[in-house]
């Protein structure tokens, strides 16, 4: 019996088995002191397709919001002009479109770019963001709402002015409820790390402030109209200060904290640490903070003028501190985090003979030379 000698590669440029940096030259017997150096070969990234509105959508949300408002109140003064009376026998509402546009802007369009933002390896789909935002945030304020009312009955505050206590204890309540509808919401989800943490405490958190914003907003048109009839004017004033600080309050606070509780999780079980301890205190402190130097500001004897400069100058300080802080926290979390999946970069060229082990010969693997090049540079 006799054995057909081994088939062995055509001539061509191969892999190095020696130096993975350069190609080498194979005579179709032997390989050759020929060498050309490995040029990486770019593979073209290609181009996504447009995501929904594009990278400045939360942006493009902020803008149709203030076309909305512009609509809402050129319409009213053409009516007005049109017929001037038409509307003084009923009683003063606000319009829906201005109630829903004031209390959730700001808070829809960060959800929209934090959901812009998911990536494939955070498996967290994006229904189920925006369902931990709407239901985390209704079972907080549902909670939080009675809690706070409780305890400013029991301190002694009105509706009208509420006791330092309560305003102080808020930071409690609501850090807490919200903490609590994290957990619970996030449950089961594959993956619970500090990057996920900030997106459904950041959830949660957009929830609970547009539900709270529909209650500042109602109460302040209402007591606009009781104070002189100026209930539009008051409903403006606190809608633009509740969307200028809304996203830097319950979204920082709630994010971070989550941040730091998912940190600490392992295998996808929640585990108590000391730094989601430290967390926790710290945003209660934060928040109980901000609410009660509020209060005390508002029920101080001072000149009305002094008191607004001291409260805008005191909530600029808070929202940069708070920004800042979560502005480091998150660059600290994608630097020590996971990585994002990369792709379309350039990758070695591939060997279709292969390498060879031991010194042989080339090892089996589709031939196919190496375009670019004749004979090398001689080693």
């Amino acid at each position: 019996m006799t054995y057909a000698p081994p088939l062995l590669p055509p001539s061509g440029w191969y892999p190095d088995p020696y130096d993975p940096r350069v190609l080498r030259w194979w005579s179709g017997a032997e390989w050759t002191a020929y060498t050309y150096p490995a040029v990486p070969v770019p593979v073209p990234k290609r181009r996504e397709p447009r995501k929904w509105l594009g990278r400045f959508g939360g942006w493009i949300i902020g803008a149709g919001s203030v076309g909305i408002w512009l609509w809402v109140f050129g319409f009213g003064l053409l009516f007005a002009a049109i017929e001037p009376y038409a509307h003084e026998e009923g009683p003063s509402v606000v319009s829906p479109f201005l109630l829903l546009t004031g209390a959730a802007t700001v808070a829809v369009a960060i959800l929209y770019t934090m959901a812009y933002k998911l990536r494939p390896d955070d498996k967290l789909s994006v229904p189920r963001l925006l369902l931990i935002a709407g239901l985390g945030g209704l079972a907080s304020t549902l909670v939080a709402a009675p809690a706070n009312t409780l305890i400013d009955i029991a301190s002694g505050g009105t509706p009208t002015h509420p006791s330092e206590l309560s305003l102080i204890m808020a930071g409690v309540v609501e850090e807490t409820v919200k903490l609590a509808a994290v957990l619970l919401f996030a449950w089961k989800l594959p993956v619970k790390d500090a990057r996920i943490g900030l997106f459904v405490g950041g959830a949660v958190g957009l929830g609970f402030s547009v539900i709270e914003n529909f209650g500042y907003l109602l109460d302040a048109f209402a007591r606009g109209q009781d104070a002189g009839g100026n209930g539009l004017g008051y409903f403006i004033g606190v809608t633009i200060g509740r969307q200028v600080t809304g996203p830097f309050l319950h979204p920082v606070f709630s994010s971070l904290l989550a941040a730091a509780v998912f940190s600490a999780a392992r295998e996808g079980r929640y585990r108590l640490s000391i730094g989601a301890v430290l967390a926790y205190l710290g945003v209660v402190v934060a928040h109980g903070g901000f609410d009660g130097f509020i209060g005390l500001m508002q029920s101080l004897p001072v000149n009305p003028a002094a008191r607004g400069g001291l409260l805008l100058l005191f909530e600029f300080v808070f929202v940069v501190a708070s920004g800042v802080t979560w502005l480091l926290i998150a660059q600290r979390i994608r630097r020590t985090g996971r990585a994002a999946p990369i792709e379309g970069e350039a990758g070695p060229v591939e060997g279709v003979a292969g390498l060879i082990q031991g010194g042989a010969g080339p090892i089996q693997g589709g031939p196919g030379p190496v375009e670019g090049g004749a004979a090398g540079r001689a080693v």
